[in-house]
């Protein structure tokens, strides 16, 4: 009976054991950078809102090329007092129809056609700025959760022996083999770490939220960024040219195409305005049975207002001013993309030289001062002074390694965002 009892414990353990690692699995979600973008392209909704507004604006060329729907108007005389009837529809009756359709002049219609092709390349434009700047969000935040979660095991990697010495220390303590205020300094290094750790988990919880809500991750799972820097190690920041940047950049910002196609637009706005001084023309055509000079009227109408007054002076003098307002906003975002770029780029050589000379110093070294460290204490090989002064440069270190290269692959993606593309992989 006692092994029946044993058993079921065991088989229940291991059950929750299970349980446990298959919820861990089910909640956290591994990615590659890659596979990361392909969530984000498919389920964002910043982006997916986009498409929607370019199916609107798509929608609106349509709209622009119908034609007006033509007026029909029918008339019946409700009494007639000569024969007594109501509603006569027969010969003796007055019944009366017409039908009006309104004729735009000096192409109005294809003018309103082509400004709204424009609006539709705006936003399509809007659609691929959108991407670029999320895109943007999404890597930084990808790699700024990554060194986060890299800091996070840092803290691990030293808590876990520390929490272990203090447990040791405090049984010696205990027996009076080991004074107080070699535990306390212990026990304070510990607080200052676990506080520094959780300080890092607020920040590592926020880069989770952002980067949930960029991938559209319904089931809201944990992500574990998973990247490899290999690539990253070989890019020379001579190979560029910053002219051949900026040329790329003024070609390929989806910004400064809106900026352009706003300028078209305006300028097809103006024709449009000036064609408005033409006036439309109504033609129709009516019938009446018996309220005219003859029996069975029939007739063709011409109607258009008479341009005396209102020559659509004021909207033409908006849109001509329209027109300079936006090449002035055109030409203060060209200035905007070349300081962009000067400024990435600046950076971008300054992270990539800082990095390349102390990462591997950073990487190496610093792990070897930690090996060790616990045993060589307690073998009082070091003072607790020195235990401590080795245990913050360790953590210094790495987060510093951990910091610098966020640093470095922020500058990549900072030239890649004020290029409009992706020119560093």
């Amino acid at each position: 009976m006692d092994r029946i009892i044993i058993l079921m414990i065991c088989s229940f353990t291991v059950f929750n054991n299970v349980k446990a690692q298959v919820r861990l699995s089910i909640d956290t979600l591994s990615l590659s950078m890659q596979e990361a973008e392909n969530l984000f392209l498919k389920n964002n909704f910043d982006l997916l809102a986009a498409k929607y507004q370019i199916n609107e604006a798509d929608a609106a060329v349509i709209q622009a090329r119908l034609w007006d729907n033509p007026n029909f108007n029918f008339e019946q005389g409700a009494y007639n007092k000569n024969t007594g009837k109501w509603f006569d529809f027969s010969q003796t009756g007055e019944s009366a129809a017409s039908v009006q359709q309104l004729i735009y002049l000096a192409g109005k219609r294809n003018k309103r056609i082509n400004i709204e092709k424009i609006n539709l390349h705006i936003a399509r434009y809007q659609f691929y700025d959108l991407i670029r700047t999320l895109r943007y969000e999404l890597r930084t935040s990808f790699v700024d959760l990554y060194c986060l979660q890299q800091t996070l095991s840092v803290y691990d990697r030293e808590l876990e022996p520390l929490k272990t010495l203090i447990d040791a220390y405090y049984t010696e303590y205990q027996k009076g083999n080991v004074a107080f205020k070699e535990l306390a300094r212990l026990q304070a290094l510990q607080f200052s770490l676990e506080n520094e750790k959780l300080e890092v988990m607020k920040d590592a919880s926020e880069k989770q939220a952002d980067l949930i809500l960029l991938t559209g991750d319904s089931l809201s799972r944990s992500i574990k960024p998973v990247i490899s820097f290999s690539s990253l190690d070989v890019i020379n920041p001579d190979s560029f040219n910053l002219v051949q940047l900026v040329d790329s950049a003024l070609n390929n910002r989806s910004d400064l195409k809106i900026a352009e196609a706003q300028i078209e637009s305006e300028k097809m706005n103006l024709l449009l305005q000036k064609a408005m001084r033409v006036p439309d023309m109504t033609i129709g055509a009516r019938y009446d049975k018996a309220g005219s000079y003859v029996h069975n009227y029939n007739s063709l109408s011409l109607g258009f207002d008479l341009p005396l007054w209102n020559h659509n002076q004021g909207n033409i003098k908006v849109s001509e001013n329209k027109i300079e307002e936006n090449r002035v906003v055109k030409n203060e975002k060209e200035l905007e993309v070349k300081s962009d770029i000067t400024r990435a780029y600046t950076q971008f050589i300054e992270t990539d030289k800082l990095y390349k000379s102390s990462s591997r110093r950073f990487d190496s070294n610093y792990e070897k001062l930690f090996n060790g460290l616990t045993d060589a204490y307690k073998n009082h090989t070091i003072s607790l002074l020195e235990f401590i002064d080795y245990y913050e440069t360790y953590k210094d270190s790495k987060n510093e390694y951990y910091h610098l290269l966020n640093n470095r692959f922020e500058s990549i993606e900072s030239l890649n965002l004020a290029v409009g593309t992706t020119i560093i992989k």
